[in-house]
């Protein structure tokens, strides 16, 4: 049985590691690229995400019922909720990111320019991702996915060593039928 938050990380997780991993080469290549909680050695995998659903660094992002207001912030007009019927939700993720450049020996703008690449197609890929055909057991679908906020910070020792880490937020609109 799967939940629709879990088909999401999975489909994420499939779309990312082609698009990051897989069809990629060069500097920015993700050398790791997994659902949920990230266990690997860093200097090893160089570039790395994972994709989980909410926030385990901020339980207060939360999935939730999608409220009329939400939808006027989108341009859309759909129900909150349907007499007899279903409603709205916002399931929510997040996809942390990091790009070790400990042994590269870039300049800090190289490692600044290869980093937010690296973000950009990231992002790029997230939201190009298809979600409209999942379906859970229970019937909730998975219509429209989008960004909606990220951070990308620098970090790193002695000079030419630069870490950089982050994230990438993101919500799936979905219905869920009575």
């Amino acid at each position: 049985m799967s939940q629709i938050s879990h088909l999401l990380v999975m489909r994420l997780t499939d779309t990312l590691d082609l698009e990051m991993r897989v069809n990629t080469s060069g500097p920015t290549k993700a050398g790791l690229v997994q659902a949920y909680r990230f266990q690997d050695n860093p200097l090893e995998k160089v570039n790395y995400l994972y994709v989980s659903a909410g926030n385990p660094q901020d339980p207060d992002l939360q999935d939730a019922r999608v409220s009329a207001r939400d939808m006027e912030n989108l341009g859309m007009n759909l129900p909150a909720g349907e007499v007899g019927g279903g409603h709205y939700w916002w399931r929510r993720g997040r996809i942390a990111l990091g790009c070790y450049f400990i042994t590269k020996n870039y300049t800090q703008e190289v490692a600044a320019d290869y980093a937010h690449t690296f973000l950009g197609r990231v992002m790029h890929h997230t939201e190009r991702a298809n979600v409209s055909d999942l379906v859970d057991d229970w019937g909730e679908e998975a219509s429209y996915l989008m960004v909606f906020a990220s951070t990308f910070f620098e970090g790193g020792g002695p000079p030419n060593q630069y870490i950089w880490r982050g994230h990438v937020l993101w919500q799936v609109l979905t219905h869920r039928p009575y």
